[in-house]
Order: C-alpha cells, then structure tokens, then sequence
C-alpha cells in the first residue's frame, strides 16, 4: 500500500554495480552519454547547418523541419518495437550496432545529401529511440542507488551537449571545410566509436527482477501514463525551443550574436540542471515529484516571459525556459524505470515514446503558430508546459508502481 504523494518503492531486488571501479557506475554512465550524443547527431547536425544546407540546395526551412520531425518520429518507432524486447544480455553490442547504423546514416547524408539527409533522420532516429531503454535498463542494473540519479542526469545532459557541439562546430569546421566533410567526419567519429564498445560484455551478477519478470508484460498504469504524458508534452516545450528561440530573439530586433549568446547559456544552464537534479535525487529520492513539478512550472514561466518584448525579460525567460522546460529529462526517465524492477526498459520505452512524440509535435505546433502570432506560440508552450507540471502532480497522488 503506498500513500499519496510518495515515491512509490520499487520490490526488493539485487542490482549489480559493476559499472566501474570502485563499483561507482560512472565509467557505464560516461559510456552512456557519449552514446547519446553521438546518436543524437543525426538531428541537431542538420539543424545547426540549416542555413548552409538551404543556401546549397534551395530547401526551405520547412523541408529541414520536416526532415527533423522525420527523425523523432522514427525514434517513437524504436522505442514502441523496443518495449516489447528483453534487455540483451550484453548491451555493448547493441549500442555498437546502433553507432554503425548512424555513421551509416551520416554517412549517406554526407555523399548524396538530397536522399541521404532523410536516410539518415529515418535511420537514426529509429537507433536512439530504440537503444534509450536498452540504455536507461543498463545505467539501472550497473550503477548503484547512491550515483543512479545522477548518472540518469550525465546521459540526459548529453542530449543539450549536442546541440552546443553541433552548433560550435558550424563556424570552426562547416563554414571554413563545408558541412559534407563535417557529416563525414562525425560518420567515421561513430564508426570508430563501436571498437571499445563490442569489447564490452556483462558483469555476472543476477538480473533485476529475474526473468520470470522480463518477461513479464508491462501494463500502463496511471503512474506510468501520466509520466509518460509529462514527457510528451515536456518535449514539445524543450524542442520547441531549440527550433525558435533563435528566430523570435532576432525578429524583436536581438542581435544574432546576443541571441545565440542567450541561446548558449540557457543550453549550458540546461546540461548543469539536469546533473544538478540527478545529484539531489540521489541525496533525497523523496524529491524526484516535487522536482518534476516545479522544473515543468519553472519552464511555463519562461515560455510565459518570452512572450515580452524588453530584452531583460526574454533572456530571463529563455533561460527560465532552458533550464526548467527542458531540464527534467533525466529525472524523468529514473522517476518511471524506478518503480518496475526489471521491467525498467519497458517502462522508460513508453516515457520515450512520450518524448519523441512531443518532440515532433512541439516545434510542428510552433512552426503553424509563429508566422502569424508569435506570442500566441510561446502562449500555447506555457499552457503545455502548465499541463506537464499537472502530469507530474497527478502522479504524484496515483503513485503505482511494479507491472
């Protein structure tokens, strides 16, 4: 019997914290994240050379949305094929796998970029929305209670680096080189990056939950959905702000260099909130709701703030907006695997789910909004980020957890 607005505690089970010396699980963490961003890439390159790749072949920024929205659509359908998987015995080889199929992707984006940029979303979205649970399972068997909510925060921490590395590498390696070389550059980075990785093989130990539990079918409960509902709307906000932010500073008459100055720091902010609050949960599990709740309002008043027009307020609420409206991501994946003991890949495949759907949707919902009503955009991403905080509440009193 769990009463209201507690976490809800997970059944007694074993975890093996292999994942490093010491048994600290930093070393899988750090293993994780670089994944992340390398898998990450096939998204955030395309939208970092936006201009570059229109001024080369006359696409509309509309088509590069649509490119970009293709990305997260497939990872909705990695993660819905990955929830009905068991975790692999070793997932090393599995994320190997998943870096060859995006150096393969980047790849082809790079020789015959007017196939290949699609090829590449459609390839790499499916690998990161198909490996993020594989990954989530992997940090929650390897890392310890005392570092896992943290390393839940360097993985999701990972996803705001690539986008701060794919937009620094714009002018110190696209501009000067072209953006093809860096797209094949960045293939034969994911490529190399499977060697260490199919050296990787699973510590013994026992497995979360035994396999009678593996195997076990998952069914969505009201912890489960409503989180999972966080998420969906949560990513809207958070992707939103990467597609517009940039273009509704500079249409108010913000310089581009202030406002990719504002941009960079709310993406900075947003990389040590995500690390901040993993290493507070892992201090006070009793704050994991209570966090989401206020990260999702905190975001709303950003977005709120955006709708200005003085300088000091919109840069206040961009990084308001950074920081909350897309600083909860790690805590939310560790707040839905927590609850399912060897179930948290199936679990935190249905968070992802959520994630990738929003994160299609949210800048789609933008982008039909901005040309005629850009405040009306930044209106609708409060309201959306006010209904992931109600989310985050309503689970907050369900509190199920197990399967």
């Amino acid at each position: 019997m769990k009463t209201p607005g507690t976490l809800p505690r997970a059944r007694s089970t074993v975890r093996p914290a292999t994942g490093g010396p010491g048994g600290s699980g930093l070393t899988t963490a750090s293993t994780v994240a670089v994944v992340t961003v390398l898998t990450s890439l096939p998204v955030f390159l395309p939208g970092a050379a936006n201009g570059l790749i229109s001024a080369e072949y006359g696409w509309s920024s509309t088509r590069i949305g649509a490119v970009l929205a293709v990305y997260w659509l497939t990872s909705l359908a990695g993660a819905y094929v990955t929830k009905h998987a068991s975790v692999p015995q070793v997932v090393e080889r599995v994320l190997a796998v998943a870096l060859g199929v995006t150096a393969l992707g980047l790849g082809c984006a790079a020789a015959a970029p007017v196939v290949g940029l699609w090829v590449s979303s459609v390839l790499g979205g499916f690998v990161y929305g198909s490996t993020q649970p594989h990954t989530n399972a992997l940090l929650m068997r390897r890392c310890p209670p005392r570092t896992r909510a943290f390393a839940f925060g360097l993985k999701q921490a990972a996803v705001p680096a690539a986008t701060l590395l794919a937009s620094a590498s714009m002018p110190l390696l696209a501009q000067p080189a072209g953006w093809r070389p860096l797209f094949g550059l960045t293939a034969a980075l994911c490529a190399v990056a499977t060697v260490p990785l199919l050296r990787g093989h699973e510590s013994p130990g026992p497995r979360t939950g035994g396999p009678a539990r593996q195997r076990a079918p998952l069914r969505p409960d009201r912890y489960l959905t409503a989180l999972s509902c966080a998420g969906f709307l949560g990513a809207m906000v958070g992707n939103a702000l990467g597609g517009f932010l940039l273009l509704s500073l500079t249409t108010r008459g913000t310089s581009l260099a202030v406002a990719s100055a504002v941009a960079t720091a709310g993406a900075a902010l947003n990389i040590t909130v995500r690390l901040g609050t993993g290493w507070l949960i892992a201090r006070r599990p009793e704050a994991i709701r209570p966090a989401l709740t206020v990260l999702f309002l905190t975001g709303a008043c950003g977005t709120a703030l955006l709708t200005g027009t003085h300088p000091a307020l919109t840069a206040a609420g961009a990084l308001l907006a950074y920081g909350g409206g897309w600083g909860w991501a790690g805590l939310l994946h560790y707040a839905i695997g927590l609850p399912y003991p060897g179930q948290e890949q199936r679990a935190t495949a249905y968070s992802q789910m959520g994630v990738s759907l929003g994160a299609a949707a949210g800048p789609l919902l933008c982008g039909a909004l901005f040309t005629g009503a850009p405040q009306a955009a930044w209106w609708a991403l409060t309201a959306v980020g006010a209904g992931a905080a109600g989310c985050a509440l309503v689970a907050r009193r369900g509190g199920v957890g197990g399967g």
